[in-house]
């Protein structure tokens, strides 16, 4: 949890504190993301971040749509 609230940009830790417990489509979650992080959402950085995400395993895909698993 430490980890979470150490995460800037600060838009991007209150996405994931919210809970997106009934899922983001892709689309929408990488337009916030680039739009906190100042780029566009096709960036490469965008798919970084996601799979940083991923891996941490605070984000998980369902289909099209992303939703938070934190611990």
């Amino acid at each position: 949890m430490a980890s979470l609230l150490a995460l800037e940009p600060a838009g991007l830790r209150r996405l994931l504190k919210s809970g997106l417990r009934q899922g983001i489509a892709d689309s929408l979650l990488r337009t916030l993301v680039a739009g906190e992080l100042g780029c566009e959402p096709g960036a490469a950085v965008v798919d970084q971040l996601l799979l940083q995400l991923q891996e941490r395993e605070w984000l998980v895909r369902q289909g099209e749509n992303w939703k938070t698993r934190l611990h």
